[in-house]
C-alpha cells in the first residue's frame, strides 16, 4: 500500500487498473480526456492485461462495453457531459441486458463546460446504478467496490459513479494506492452470466429486450429490472463495509454519510465536491451554537428511502443542495426527499437550494446562509420561500 499525489482521472484510472479490467472503451471529451490518456500507458505499458478501445463516438463507446461484457469480460467506459449524452440509448440495453459495465461520469453540464449533475441526472430513467464522489481517494476505492456491487448475482447491474469535473479531474489530491494482492482477495476475477436466458415454453417476443425476461406479463421486464435496482441497496451496504473491513476507509453506510447529525435540529444534503465544502460550514455553524448536520448523499439512485425516512423523524428541516435542475419540475434531490417523507405523520419542512450549476463557485459562506434558513424553517420562523436560486458568493446580504 503506497500514496501518491495524484488527479481524480489518474485515480479513476488506477482504480480501473486495481480492478483487473479486460475492455476499456471512450472518447476523449474535456474533462474526462486525461482518463483515456492514463488508461492507454497503462496498456501500452503491459501494466493492465488487457484492451483499450479509443471509438468514434460515445454512443460507439457504449456499444463496445455492452458486446464486451456479453463476451464475458470485465469493461469500462468513461464520458462527459455531451459525450454523457450520446450515449443514452444504448446505457438502456447495458442495464436491460443486466451487464455489470462500470462507468465513469466527469461532470461537465449541460449548458457549459463546468460542473455541475445535469450529464449524469439527466440519465435517471437508465436503470443505471447511480454514486456521487466526493474526493480523489472516493474516486479511486468506488472504481473497485462498484464492479464488486455490479457483478453480485443479487444485482448484476451496470453502476456509473459521478464526479465533479475539473475540481477532482484535474486537481490533485493525496490518494492511498491498495495493494494488488489485497484487491484480488476482495474483488475475484469475473464471473460472466449469459445476458439472455432461456425461458421454457415463453415465446422469444415476451421475454423482454435485452434478456431480462418477465415471462407472459409485457411489462415484466420492467418490474423485474426495478426491483433489482431498489434491491440493490443491501448489496451496495455489504460491500461498503466489507471495503472499510479490508482497507480501512468506508463511506458512510454505502448509501448516505452521516457529518455531525447527532443533536442537530435541521440537516442539509450535499453530493459530490459541495459535501466536502458543507463539512466545514457545518463546524462553523456548530461553533456557532447553531445545531446543524449534513447528509451526503452517495448513492442518488436507488434513493436511500429508508435512510431519509429515519432522519425525517429525526430532524424538523432538511434543506437540499441541488447542483442540477429538472426544467419545469425542480432538483432531482429536492424531489426526492419530499417524495420520499410525503407519507410520515410528522414530516420535517424541506427546503430546496439550486447552487453550483454551470460551475458556479459555493463557498462555505454560501452554505451557511442555506444552512441558516433550513434552521429557522426548523426552529418554526418564517421563511419566504421553500425553494430558492442563492445568490453565490455574497456575505452578509452584499455582492
Amino acid at each position: 500500500m503506497v500514496f501518491d499525489v495524484m488527479v481524480g482521472n489518474k485515480a479513476c484510472a488506477w482504480g480501473v487498473k486495481l480492478s483487473r479490467v479486460k475492455v476499456m472503451s471512450a472518447f476523449p471529451v474535456t474533462p474526462q480526456t486525461t482518463i483515456t490518456e492514463y488508461l492507454s500507458q497503462f496498456v501500452a505499458d503491459g501494466e493492465i492485461d488487457g484492451e483499450f478501445v479509443n471509438a468514434e463516438g460515445e454512443l460507439a463507446t457504449q456499444a463496445i462495453v455492452k458486446a464486451s461484457e456479453r463476451a464475458g469480460a470485465r469493461s469500462f467506459v468513461c464520458c462527459s457531459g455531451p459525450g454523457q449524452l450520446y450515449m443514452h440509448h444504448p446505457m438502456h440495453g447495458t442495464s436491460s441486458g443486466r451487464l455489470p459495465v462500470v462507468m465513469a461520469t466527469v461532470h461537465r453540464g449541460n449548458k457549459s463546460m463546468q460542473p455541475d449533475h445535469t450529464d449524469l441526472m439527466s440519465q435517471m430513467w437508465t436503470g443505471w446504478i447511480q454514486w456521487y464522489v466526493e474526493n480523489n481517494q472516493e474516486v479511486l476505492d468506488s472504481v473497485i467496490m462498484a464492479y464488486k456491487t455490479a457483478e453480485d448475482k443479487r444485482v448484476r447491474l451496470p453502476i456509473a459513479l459521478g464526479y465533479d469535473g475539473y475540481i477532482l479531474s484535474y486537481t490533485a489530491e493525496p490518494v492511498e494506492i491498495p495493494d494488488q494482492k489485497d484487491v484480488d482477495e476482495f474483488l475475484p476475477p469475473y464471473e460472466a452470466i449469459p445476458s439472455i436466458l432461456p425461458q421454457p415454453g415463453v415465446p422469444q417476443a415476451s421475454r423482454g429486450m435485452g434478456g431480462m425476461g418477465g415471462g407472459r406479463d409485457p411489462q415484466g421486464a420492467w418490474k423485474t429490472h426495478h426491483e433489482a435496482v431498489v434491491n440493490s441497496k443491501s448489496v451496495i451496504k455489504e460491500v461498503n463495509d466489507a471495503f472499510g473491513k479490508k482497507f480501512g476507509r468506508k463511506y458512510g453506510n454505502g448509501l448516505i454519510e452521516e457529518y455531525r447529525t447527532e443533536g442537530a435540529e435541521a440537516v442539509i444534503v450535499a453530493m459530490g465536491t459541495i459535501a466536502s465544502t458543507s463539512k466545514a460550514a457545518i463546524d462553523k455553524l456548530w461553533d456557532e451554537h447553531k445545531p446543524v448536520g449534513l447528509i451526503k448523499l452517495r448513492t442518488f439512485v436507488p434513493f436511500p428511502t429508508e435512510d431519509f425516512q429515519s432522519i425525517g423523524k429525526r430532524v424538523h428541516a432538511i434543506g437540499m443542495i441541488d447542483r442540477n435542475c429538472c426544467l419545469g419540475l425542480g432538483g432531482a434531490g429536492f424531489q426526492n426527499i419530499r417524495d420520499t417523507l410525503y407519507d410520515l405523520s410528522d414530516r420535517p419542512k424541506i427546503l430546496g437550494f439550486y447552487a453550483g450549476l454551470s460551475g458556479a463557485e459555493v463557498r462555505v459562506a454560501d452554505i451557511v446562509k442555506m444552512a441558516d434558513k433550513t434552521l429557522k424553517a426548523a426552529r418554526g420562523e418564517k421563511i419566504d420561500s421553500i425553494i430558492e436560486w442563492p445568490l453565490l458568493g455574497t456575505v452578509s446580504g452584499e455582492e
